[in-house]
C-alpha cells in the first residue's frame, strides 16, 4: 500500500508541474496578445518560470525515487534477505575464483626464436 501513495505523490508532482506549464503558457500568451509589438520581458519570464517549474518537479521526482528506493531496501532487509544479499555478494561468473581453477592448464611450447619465461 505504500508504494501506491508514492505513485499517487508521483503523479500529483506531474499534474502540479503540467498546470503551471499551462498556467505559463497561458499568462505568456495573454500578455504578448495585450501589448503592441512582441514584448521580451514576458516571454524571458515565462521561460525563467518554466525553467523553475522543471527543476523543482525533477528535484520533487529525485526526492521520492530515493525514498521508494530507502523503503525497498528497508523491506528487504526485514523480510530477512540478508542471506540472499550474501549469495549475491559472492563472486559469480567466468572470473571467479572457483571458476578459474577449473580452468585446465595446457602445456605450451616455446616458439623457434623465443624464450619461454614462466609457465602456468
Amino acid at each position: 500500500m505504500r508504494g501506491d501513495a508514492m505513485r499517487w505523490i508521483g503523479w500529483l508532482v506531474a499534474l502540479v508541474f503540467g498546470a503551471g506549464v499551462l498556467a505559463l503558457l497561458g499568462l505568456v500568451v495573454a500578455l504578448v496578445r495585450s501589448a503592441e509589438g512582441v514584448p521580451p520581458m514576458p516571454i524571458y519570464m515565462g521561460i525563467l518560470g518554466c525553467v523553475a517549474l522543471i527543476l523543482l518537479a525533477g528535484a520533487c521526482l529525485a526526492l521520492i525515487s530515493i525514498a521508494v528506493s530507502v523503503r525497498r531496501g528497508v523491506d528487504l532487509l526485514q523480510r530477512g534477505a540478508a542471506p540472499a544479499a550474501e549469495a549475491v555478494a559472492k563472486p559469480q561468473g567466468p572470473f571467479s575464483p572457483a571458476a578459474l581453477a577449473e580452468v585446465p592448464a595446457a602445456p605450451r611450447a616455446a616458439r623457434a626464436g623465443k624464450v619461454l619465461v614462466a609457465e602456468r
